[in-house]
């Protein structure tokens, strides 16, 4: 039997034994373990007692008598360093799980607070509700809903990206989807719309691949996860019923959750070569920004996504030839032009060079008559063909070709003469581009013709078309003729206002005489069509500098000509643009809305002053007329103002000072009185300032 001093306690619990640290000893629990929340226990040890010095040369004897006692202390001190470590693993575990759940919760009621999602929106699922992929730690999630109350798609509350750099991006514990019966649809209206007109994805490729998720969840990877919330997004953009009167604050809302999605995992996709994931998802992410207030992160992404294109090499046609299928192989090459497309648009928009050089392609561009008949729209009757997607391409040449000729930094050294033969040649450009679109898809025959996302995009296009033409011929210029219209006030806030992206337009020559009467005419059929669209089809964001360039030129031709033929549809134009710059004035941090509202309530202010006025003297000329041509009837003279020249009485207009014409005073004789004004209409042009006709 062991004695007393075989048996003795240690000065320090099994916990701090184990971990060496100091123990208290407090009773009935020390300080760390309470503070480890584990139980403190002191475990009874042998205490080794001395033996008798042998002579060294008898170690059997020595290892036969301490060898069982050594044995069952080391087992007994292993029993309890092993307890006592997988304690304190449990509670740091327990710890961290807490911590992790109070982190969570603090991130969704903010991001939740941030975007003012509705209560309605947001759901809490339970440990027990998890996927099947997520089975090794079960933690509450809070989803964020990208559309509707009963979508899972998006990543847990402390997973959903943001859409401002400056704000955190957290990423879901595991890639979920929802039912797949929830999804088909939207992804079956993204394939038969949008993807038809711009190829980003294959549609056969994509659905394997879908099939492959819900049928194989080892397989699911972030990349596939965050092409199927792109292909969401795009295909949730446009509403499927139309709406009249659209809050474009609250119009992002059905797809940017799932561009949050894939978001989360952008560190993952710009690296990606091994497929066309990455790069697909970077380009629809580009497309989607284009779409939406704050467009420069898309400037910002276009820049990887070309760089992505140069590693996988699809800038080279023999490349492509040689390494892949002749399927596999158009793919690429259509992805190669949707990135260039979108790399001339942004570089020209926001006067940034592009990262694609015309001089380093080897791709032939996209056919007119493709065989799978990818890009090709038609007209409601199915009579009138155009391939859209070869449009684009063309159209983003020229942008490229006008940032260089005339915006580039190179550009800014050449020649007045050298930059006005810029001009015409990029006049000719676009004047041969726009030719190669059938009539019956131009903006006088879109509405009428088209179908509804044929409309948009056509709409879209041609938006992109007048923005071109604006840049090339100065419209912004400081030279320009509306800038010497404005006061000094909008001068300043136009100043104020003034982006880096028009800070470069202001030393542009202003337009010629005909450039400016054909920009006046592009912006009126460009304004037209876009009125008789509902508003959730007018694609705002991506065309509102060429919707302010149209509203600037048609006041402007106002106050320029304020009795023309058309001034009662200009009318229209300009209060439907000025009610749609109310609506977005103060949701866009790319475009200083506030500064140029202050400008166009300006120039709207002096074309109707403007208009006003004509009107007055038009009417006065008309009466005096008339007077004139009764007077005559009767072989009377013609009476002079009583008043003389009193300097009480009010001036008389100014064209009753000059000398009037007798040769239409005594047509009027033969024409009679109402008859002369109809003549006068005919024969003067409601564009001339009709003081000027009897001059």
């Amino acid at each position: 039997m062991e004695t007393v001093s075989q048996l003795s306690r240690r000065k320090a619990c099994d916990l701090c034994f184990v971990k060496k640290i100091k123990c208290d000893m407090i009773k009935p629990q020390c300080s760390n373990c309470k503070q480890y929340n584990t139980e403190c226990k002191t475990t009874a040890v042998r205490r080794r007692i001395g033996r008798p010095k042998v002579a060294r040369h008898d170690t059997n004897a020595s290892a036969e008598t301490d060898s069982p006692d050594e044995h069952e202390a080391a087992a007994l001190k292993v029993d309890s360093e092993h307890s006592a470590k997988i304690q304190g693993l449990e509670a740091r575990l327990a710890r961290i799980e807490e911590q992790l759940q109070q982190v969570l919760s603090v991130a969704s009621a903010a991001l939740a607070s941030a975007n003012r999602i509705p209560e309605s929106r947001v759901i809490t699922m339970s440990s027990g509700e998890e996927s099947d992929f997520d089975n090794a730690i079960r933690v509450r999630n809070t989803l964020l809903m990208p559309g509707s109350s009963t979508d899972t798609s998006g990543p847990s509350a402390g997973s959903t990206a943001t859409s401002s750099p400056s704000e955190s991006v957290i990423r879901a514990s595991s890639p979920n989807l929802p039912p797949l019966e929830e999804i088909l649809p939207i992804i079956n209206t993204y394939f038969s719309q949008i993807n038809h007109a711009i190829p980003l994805f294959s549609q056969a490729d994509f659905m394997r691949m879908l099939h492959d998720w819900y049928t194989h969840p080892a397989r699911r990877s972030w990349a596939a996860w965050a092409a199927v919330n792109i292909v969401l997004a795009l295909g949730s953009w446009i509403p499927t019923t139309p709406i009249q009167d659209m809050n474009f604050a609250e119009a992002e809302t059905a797809f940017k959750g799932y561009m949050n999605n894939a978001q989360s995992v952008l560190a993952e996709l710009v690296t990606r070569e091994q497929d066309l994931l990455g790069l697909q998802t970077l380009l629809g992410l580009v497309i989607l920004y284009q779409t939406m207030a704050n467009s420069k992160q898309g400037a910002v992404l276009i820049g990887a996504a070309v760089r992505l294109v140069h590693r996988l090499q699809m800038q080279s046609r023999n490349n492509i030839e040689v390494s892949y299928p002749q399927e596999q192989g158009l793919h690429r090459c259509r992805l190669f032009w949707i990135a260039y497309m979108l790399d001339k648009e942004i570089s020209l928009k926001h006067h940034t060079p592009s990262i694609q050089l015309d001089a380093d392609i080897d791709q032939d561009l996209p056919s007119s008559d493709p065989a799978d008949g990818v890009g090709d729209i038609y007209t409601g009757d199915g009579l009138v063909r155009v391939n859209y997607f070869r449009l684009r391409v063309r159209l983003a040449h020229i942008q490229g070709r006008t940032y260089d000729m005339l915006y580039s930094t190179r550009s800014s050294k050449i020649s007045m003469a050298g930059r006005q033969a810029r001009v015409i040649r990029l006049t000719y450009l676009l004047e041969n581009w726009r030719s190669n679109i059938p009539a019956e898809m131009l903006p006088d025959a879109i509405n009428s013709r088209l179908g509804r996302m044929e409309r948009i995009l056509m709409s879209a296009l041609y938006g992109s078309f007048v923005g071109c033409m604006v840049m090339v011929h100065g419209i912004w210029s400081q030279q320009a003729a509306w800038m010497k219209i404005i006061s000094d006030r909008s001068l300043m806030a136009l100043q104020m206002g003034r982006t880096d992206e028009r800070k470069s337009c202001i030393n542009q020559q202003p337009p010629l005489p005909s450039a400016w009467k054909r920009c006046v005419q592009l912006s009126r059929e460009f304004s037209r069509a876009l009125m008789q669209l509902p508003e959730s089809d007018v694609n705002i964001w991506a065309n509102l500098a060429a919707l302010l360039s149209c509203l600037v030129i048609i006041l402007t031709n106002m106050f320029q000509s304020p009795g023309h033929e058309d001034l009662e549809e200009d009318r229209q134009i300009t209060q439907w643009l000025v009610r749609m710059l109310n609506k977005v004035k103060d949701l866009s941090v790319m475009v200083p809305l506030t500064q140029m509202h202050v400008v166009v309530a300006d120039l709207e202010r002096r074309a109707e002053a403007a208009v006003a006025t004509a009107q007055m003297k038009r009417q006065a000329l008309q009466e005096r007329l008339l007077m004139m041509s009764g007077q005559a009837s009767w072989g009377q003279e013609i009476a002079q103002p009583e008043h003389g020249d009193d300097e009480n009485v009010e001036q008389p207009l100014f064209w009753d000072t000059e000398a009037v014409d007798f040769g239409v005073l005594d047509m009027s004789n033969g024409l009679g009185g109402q008859t002369i004004v109809d003549w006068l209409d005919g024969q003067y042009p409601q564009g001339m300032d009709l003081g000027e006709a009897i001059s």
